[in-house]
């Protein structure tokens, strides 16, 4: 090759890699494409060029390129690690590890990748192989976030919640914003009925995201572990405000107003849930609502109506023995209660 054409191919490498660094990929692209037509098998030019296209989220593009500065340099370590990365992109971390395996082989100090390849191997369901690969990523980063998130993961999928809290509490302690994370040790603190130290997690996480469904539905259950109904209810009503939809919730809420004495509220939210479909809990709801207002007979109705969607089910069965007895009628109730046996 004549020097002026390696004069320029150097040249356009280095406008290149400066309009990379400078977020510019098209041009980018432009430039190393103009130098690939000078010289096809340039290094610089071929990861030039797969950094581009991986950046872009050209993917395919961006593996094509890696893969011919591979085959001209094998243990290229830029090569191997962007070669990986592009599979990552495509999805397709199976694919991946062997490329960033190589890479640490000469490279055997970068925790990064090892974290890139533990969370391949958590998708893959591997999941031993991906705690060695977290571990061995903590060995070298004992703080790093990312291998104590994946880890944490892992340990909070297998309620291992000792570890996963350690996990998660060390990511909080670094000041990463991680909502997630947060929720996740909150739950972990509610599950143990440390209701005080999981609010303190949900009111970081909303801190952060002041409408995260989870954070507000943990501050609501602890309010009702600790009894404080009132304030639970105000929590889910955050959450039902926007998310009508949410037939559970609007139940729950009632069953705690209901526990409140406030019977019209309660009823307000059980017809709410009834909106989105048949919820034997909020019609059993409705109709304690109905009997504590003195309305017997309309109490029972509702819960033979649920009769007719859940066949004798003990728990309809059983509340309509207790309004049968109220209105006096023993006979009844007794003949409700032998289904109840059957």
């Amino acid at each position: 090759m004549p020097e002026i054409a390696k004069k320029e191919i150097i040249e356009l490498s280095k406008k290149g890699s400066r309009l990379f660094r400078a977020g510019e990929y098209v041009e980018a692209e432009r430039v190393y494409r103009e130098a690939l037509a000078l010289d096809e098998t340039n290094p610089y030019v071929l990861s030039g060029l797969g950094d581009v296209y991986r950046k872009m989220g050209r993917f395919e593009e961006s593996a094509k390129y890696y893969d011919a500065m591979l085959r001209i340099d094998p243990k290229n370590v830029f090569a191997l690690r962007g070669a990986g990365d592009a599979r990552r992109g495509m999805q397709n971390p199976e694919q991946a590890i062997p490329f960033w395996l190589r890479y640490l082989e000469i490279n055997p100090k970068d925790s990064h990748v090892m974290v890139r390849i533990a969370d391949a191997y958590h998708k893959l369901g591997m999941e031993e192989d991906s705690l060695s690969f977290y571990e061995q990523a903590l060995d070298i980063r004992p703080d790093d976030p990312f291998a104590l998130l994946g880890m944490g993961n892992i340990y909070y999928a297998r309620h291992d919640e000792n570890r996963a809290l350690d996990c998660f509490e060390r990511v909080i302690k670094q000041n990463h914003i991680n909502v997630v994370v947060m929720t996740m040790a909150g739950n972990i603190y509610r599950r143990r009925k440390e209701f005080d130290r999981a609010m303190e997690h949900y009111q970081m996480a909303l801190q952060h995201d002041p409408e995260n469904s989870f954070a507000l539905f943990g501050m609501g259950d602890c309010y009702r572990g600790k009894l404080d109904m009132e304030q639970a209810v105000y929590w889910w009503d955050k959450i039902l405000a926007k998310e009508p939809e949410n037939q559970a919730l609007w139940t729950r809420a009632g069953d705690a107003l209901a526990s409140l004495g406030k019977l019209d509220a309660a009823a307000e939210h059980y017809n709410a849930s009834l909106k989105n479909g048949h919820d034997l809990y909020a019609v059993l709801g409705l109709a304690r609502v109905q009997q504590k207002q003195g309305n017997l007979d309309k109490a029972l109705a509702l819960c033979e109506q649920a009769l007719e969607q859940d066949n004798d089910h003990p728990r309809i069965l059983e509340e309509i023995a207790k309004l049968q007895e109220q209105m006096g009628d023993e006979e009844a109730a007794q003949q409700t209660r032998a289904r109840i046996k059957k």
